[in-house]
């Protein structure tokens, strides 16, 4: 049967999404979710996205995002989603200020001016905190700032750290000539490794506070425009290996830039834009 949708859609810095607002309706089951992003995040037979997001009611927050990506799988945090669903809720309220329940726990969003400021929470980089991520031997307590890109001691040298999401950063001297979709094709294709899949980051500084990046993101299997979670795991891996004298860093993405804050205990902010696309109906298969 097809039944109509309403829907939704926001961009950050280039990273889009589809939003169906389910605060005030029955909630669509989390199986057709995951196939429902399959077919309406299809640029070519469906709306377009790198993800769908639900929102849903949730006790003590303004609300409860759920991420599915084209995958059929479920995100665990996104930092651009997480602005756009503030801006959408900023849109139907007079708060400037929003507690989103996420799979990561609940961020806080601030809005500031035309842009969004989210509370991404600590930065982790300890084995014990990426355990289910990375199977490479080891202790729990061991840092995973320096560790082998591949599992070979003469590969690359890379940081792990999870901003919400599990994300490699490789920092590079020229990141146009980086392969990225080759590369995130054949770590994600290693599944006795990284069992979940694994976001990957390669970096190229460009000033004392200033960095490009490019992301492949898992799930989306493929480069993106932007990831939030991204551009925060490579401002805290530059910040914390001390690349970065200032705990402030520009992060420039292939859609835009993101402002990115590292306070001494490790806790993370990202401030950026997120702008409605459009709104529309769909008719889909349920």
């Amino acid at each position: 049967m097809r039944a109509p949708l309403d829907f939704f859609k926001y961009q950050g810095c280039g990273n889009d999404f589809v939003i169906v607002d389910e605060m005030t309706t029955h909630p669509t089951a989390d199986r057709m979710r995951g196939i429902l992003a399959t077919k309406l995040c299809d640029r070519h037979f469906g709306i377009g996205a790198d993800g769908l997001i639900f929102l849903e009611p949730a006790d003590d927050c303004d609300g409860a995002m759920r991420l599915f990506e084209p995958a059929g799988n479920e995100a665990e945090m996104c930092g651009n989603g997480l602005r756009c669903v503030a801006a959408f809720l900023s849109t139907s309220s007079a708060k400037d200020e929003f507690a989103i329940l996420t799979p990561d726990g609940i961020k806080r969003v601030a809005k500031t001016g035309d842009e969004y400021r989210a509370d991404m929470g600590p930065i982790r980089f300890l084995r014990g905190d990426l355990q289910q991520y990375i199977k490479d031997d080891g202790k729990p307590t061991d840092s995973m700032m320096d560790f082998p890109l591949y599992d070979d001691s003469s590969a690359p040298r890379a940081s792990m750290l999870s901003t919400g999401e599990p994300h490699i950063v490789v920092f590079t001297d020229d990141i146009s000539s980086v392969n990225i979709a080759e590369i995130g094709a054949s770590l994600n294709a290693d599944r006795d490794r990284f069992p979940l899949g694994v976001n990957i980051n390669f970096v190229q500084e460009i000033g004392p506070d200033e960095m490009t990046i490019r992301t492949y993101e898992r799930g989306v299997y493929d480069e993106t425009m932007a990831c939030g979670t991204g551009a925060t795991a490579c401002a805290a891996a530059s910040i914390l290996s001390g690349r970065t004298a200032s705990r402030i860093v520009n992060v420039i993405t292939r859609g835009g830039r993101l402002r990115i804050e590292v306070a001494r205990d490790g806790h993370a902010f990202m401030t950026g834009p997120a702008i409605m696309v459009f709104t529309g109906r769909i008719e889909v298969d349920i």
